[in-house]
């Protein structure tokens, strides 16, 4: 009896132990599911968020594009329509067809036409490109501009005209009402600077990161654009998901079947001017995630099967840990995507807080004021301009805007377009500013390039129509002044009678040089270009002026390179050079000084830079110095530089004046290279 219950107890301790086990493993088994499940459920979450994050970068990265767009547009439209009311400021009746090109030409537009009310065909220039009639759909828009006409113009871009660049057609109705003036040119670089800055182009980048898989906009029209092919996707309408999306205020997630794969969908509304209100739906594929998910649980379920013991399930809790800080690490490195396209935008952001501090900061916003490790400091104290104060934007009661300004960065002045944007909490209060700064200083290099052409065209223009009818009363003067010092001395102060008129004849001959000047801004027509050497050109040239030089005691050096070519009018380049040697030689005022001649070959083009210790020119004089007309010097005509600006850009070169190293002024002239056989 005493064996059986030994018996019967071992037996209720076998059992009760295997009861233990068994809830142990149990308990393992729960809490192993449990981890699993928090696991899951926190990388779930730490993936949505990361993708919630990325689909904003997304949207204020496209709204920044579409404001980009919007700015290109209007600087195109504003300059044609500067152009057309230049040309209407003639008579269009009076203006042939011979005028109309040579604007063009001046313009560098493909060609003008000009329509009356009728529709009919007025005038018409052709400067370049093909002689084509116009499109049949620019003649039906002056109809419609004629018939309509609410908004006085229109600009059209036809990409197929001109593949990889495009034509633009701008048409304008004339405020006169009498005429539509149509203006065709190449659109190449309006097209490439959308396209780089486009919304689709920004698009097709960011989906190139790593773990995206595909960025669609979606309307209830269709696809507007798509990173990848999106295959047969719903319509919106078709999609109860995407309809409760389109009117959410917030992004919504879900885990969406496309193209065979399971992705994490992120879908978020937008809406601007430009385009119509749709979906912004970005893929993130979920490869990562399954890949540590599955390792993680197969390694839980390996551990469960020996863990019985409160030793175990520890050690099983501490792997579990460890597993979800890889988990961490593994998804925050997704967060960097948007950090890294935050840091790679070319366009500069920065972020200031209620207090003036900067909080963000972009590589590009600091590079473009000039900046270097602006974060955490004031906003005052990096930026010394009075259009960017931020207390008279965060005073106001507007909460946009935009300032354009000019500032000198590393010795260079650039012209910046900075749009500000508040950012307040739902109490209305201030929490911070967004900077966006865009650097528009070739923009502008091109407006003053274009202003000065027109100024240089307008004085040719006044040059040839009335230098000479000036030239005949003006040596008729010179003449009668020769005839009476010669005839008609007095015997009585014959000395000052002589001084007077040895005077009449000097300015005479001064005024006739200034016509002669005019005269050669004012030739439309050009030489017969031929291959110049320039080594051999500048070498006879500095041979011709040595004598004057050594006698003014200006001393002459030149660094030049071998077989340097490029076609053009020998005189016109010695006519260069000499202008460039006189006003020199005025500006040292008979002080011994220093010329220093430099000409490199640089791949397809000439650099030949023109120095001297003379006393310089001011900064803000330098871009006015190559305007007609302006002069610093007293007895100066303002036409030397002009001049010299005229030539070498119908050479096809650009003109720069910046300082010399000692001091003085270096005339920077690029020149294209002759091409070689």
């Amino acid at each position: 009896m005493l064996t059986a219950f030994k018996t019967g107890t071992t037996g209720f301790n076998q059992r009760f132990t295997f009861i233990i086990v068994i809830a142990l493993a149990l308990t393992v088994l729960i809490i192993t599911a449990v981890s699993i499940k928090e696991s899951r459920s926190d990388s779930f979450t730490l993936l949505v968020l990361q993708g919630t994050a990325f689909t904003e970068a997304l949207a204020q990265a496209s709204e920044n594009a579409i404001m980009a767009e919007t700015f290109y547009d209007y600087l195109v439209q504003k300059r044609y329509s500067d152009l057309v009311g230049t040309l209407v400021e003639a008579d269009l009746s009076r203006v042939t067809d011979a005028d109309l090109a040579r604007f063009a030409l001046n313009h560098d537009l493909y060609s003008i036409s000009v329509f009356n009310m009728d529709s009919s065909l007025a005038r018409e220039g052709f400067a370049r490109g093909p002689r084509e009639n116009l499109p049949e759909f620019v003649l039906d828009e002056v109809k419609l501009l004629i018939a309509d006409p609410r908004s006085n113009f229109i600009l059209l871009l036809d990409e197929e005209e001109s593949p990889g660049g495009g034509v633009h057609y701008y048409l304008e109705l004339t405020n006169s009402l009498d005429h539509v003036v149509v203006l065709k040119n190449d659109a190449t670089y309006y097209s490439e600077a959308l396209r780089q800055t486009g919304i689709g182009y920004l698009a097709q980048n960011m989906a190139r990161e790593k773990g995206v898989k595909y960025i669609i906009y979606q309307t209830k029209e269709g696809i507007i654009f798509a990173s990848h092919k999106p295959g047969n996707l719903l319509a919106i309408e078709s999609d109860p998901f995407l309809t409760e999306a389109l009117d959410s205020d917030s992004i919504e997630h879900r885990l969406f079947e496309f193209q065979g794969e399971t992705v994490l969908e992120l879908i978020r509304p937008f809406a601007t001017a430009q385009y119509p209100f749709g979906l912004f739906r970005v893929g993130l594929s979920l490869e990562k995630y399954y890949a540590v998910s599955r390792r993680y649980d197969l390694q839980m379920i390996i551990l469960s099967g020996v863990l019985f013991v409160l030793l175990v399930v520890a050690l099983l809790y501490l792997s579990s840990k460890r597993q979800r800080r890889e988990i961490n690490l593994k998804y925050t490195e997704m967060k960097t995507i948007t950090d890294r396209i935050f840091e790679q935008m070319s366009t500069g952001v920065a972020v200031v807080d209620a207090g003036g501090t900067v909080r963000l900061v972009n590589e590009a916003f600091e590079k473009i004021f000039g900046l270097s490790r602006a974060v955490n400091r004031s906003w005052e104290e990096l930026i010394d301009s009075e259009k960017l104060k931020l207390t008279k934007f965060t005073v106001g009661s507007t909460d946009a805007d935009e300032v354009e300004l000019s500032t000198d960065i590393g010795g260079i002045t650039r012209d910046i377009l900075v749009a500000r944007s508040k950012i307040v909490s739902d109490t209305d209060a201030l929490t911070s500013v967004v900077m966006v700064a865009y650097d528009i200083t070739r923009l502008k290099e091109y407006e003053r390039q274009s202003a000065r052409r027109e100024r240089l065209s307008e004085m040719g223009n006044l040059a040839a129509g009335v230098a000479h009818e000036i030239r005949n009363p003006l040596n008729t003067i010179a003449i009668a002044a020769q005839r009476l010092a010669s005839e008609f001395a007095p015997e009585k102060n014959s000395a000052e009678y002589l001084s007077f008129t040895e005077k009449i004849r000097t300015e005479t001959k001064r005024l006739n040089d200034i016509i002669t000047r005019f005269l050669a801004l004012a030739r439309e027509e050009r030489k017969k270009r031929t291959v110049v050497a320039l080594g051999r050109l500048i070498d006879d040239f500095v041979n011709f002026i040595r004598v004057e030089a050594d006698k003014l005691k200006i001393e002459l050096e030149t660094r030049l390179d071998d077989d340097l070519k490029l076609e053009g009018d020998a005189d016109q380049l010695r006519q260069v050079f000499l202008n460039l040697f006189n006003n020199t030689k005025e500006a040292l005022n008979s002080r011994p000084g220093r010329i220093l001649i430099t000409a490199v070959g640089n791949n397809d083009e000439i650099v030949v830079r023109f120095a001297d210790d003379g006393p310089g020119v001011k900064p803000e004089l330098r871009e006015k110095v190559l305007s007609p007309y302006f002069t610093t010097k007293d007895s100066g005509t303002g036409l030397g530089l002009p001049t010299v600006y005229k030539i070498i850009n119908d050479l096809g070169g650009d003109l720069k004046i910046e300082p010399s190293e000692w001091g003085g002024v270096e005339v920077f002239i690029k020149l294209p290279a002759a091409e070689t056989e």
